[in-house]
């Protein structure tokens, strides 16, 4: 009888460890899917933002409107505006490089878990993790192979800016617009761009699709127009001030 209890007792005890066992696995495999989803939602969330974020910038330096002010909701991550990206156009007559501009730009960065970001830079919308990044955005370059319009967004700050918390407000001013460079005599034989910064493989990517040739030994960026002049080009800058406010 005595041997008998034991092994109920031992049964018992196996069973009970084993269903503690599934129970914690259960709860701590579910807790780990319950916080990737909502990691996941909250960057999904955050590309909308920035989406509206771009658009209402645009209508800054597209419609002539005078500031907008963008609403994003954080949770636990951070909004930012980062370290300064530099970007440089410079454009060949007669067959040497003549530099039409050289910006400081700070990007406008979303940081959740695990270093996974949405960045707004120069009118582009990235997003980026530990591994690389995809643009979901294209910055505002029109080029074919007569006309060039550069368009180079100037977001900027006088200091790197960052605020955590429930939501904050992007305040956007237009403080002014300089064409950096006009031609319309087709004295233009190529534009080559330079984007120094973490997403300048991105900006290279992007580059090429719209028709340059982008050169690994020297970081530049150059487009001929198909061989031949290009009628009309267009550098043109706009100085936009930012700054976060909760």
């Amino acid at each position: 009888m005595t041997e008998r209890g034991v092994s109920e007792v031992l049964s018992f005890v196996l069973v009970f460890t084993l269903i503690i066992a599934s129970i914690t696995l259960i709860s701590v495999g579910g807790l780990g899917s319950l916080q990737d989803a909502r990691n996941a939602e909250q960057l999904n969330n955050a590309e909308r933002a920035f989406d509206i974020l771009s658009d209402n910038i645009a209508d800054m330096y597209q419609r002539g409107a005078p500031s907008r002010a963008t609403e994003i909701s954080l949770g636990e991550a951070q909004l930012r505006t980062a370290d300064n990206v530099t970007m440089t156009v410079e454009v060949q007559e007669g067959g040497s490089y003549s530099r039409v501009g050289q910006w400081q730009i700070r990007p406008i960065e979303f940081e959740g878990e695990e270093d996974r970001k949405i960045v707004y830079e120069a009118g582009g919308v990235y997003r980026t993790n530990r591994d690389g990044g995809l643009r979901i955005r294209d910055p505002p370059l029109l080029v074919n192979d007569n006309h060039a319009l550069i368009t180079i967004v100037g977001v900027n700050r006088p200091q790197a800016q960052s605020l955590g918390g429930s939501t904050v407000l992007v305040r956007a001013n237009h403080r002014d617009t300089d064409i950096a460079y006009n031609d319309t005599d087709s004295n233009a034989e190529k534009i080559r761009i330079n984007v120094t910064g973490p997403r300048s493989d991105l900006w290279e990517t992007y580059l090429e699709e719209k028709g340059f040739t982008c050169n690994s030994g020297d970081d530049w960026c150059v487009y001929d127009g198909g061989g031949s002049d290009i009628n009309r080009v267009y550098v043109v800058y706009h100085d936009i001030r930012v700054t976060i406010d909760q």
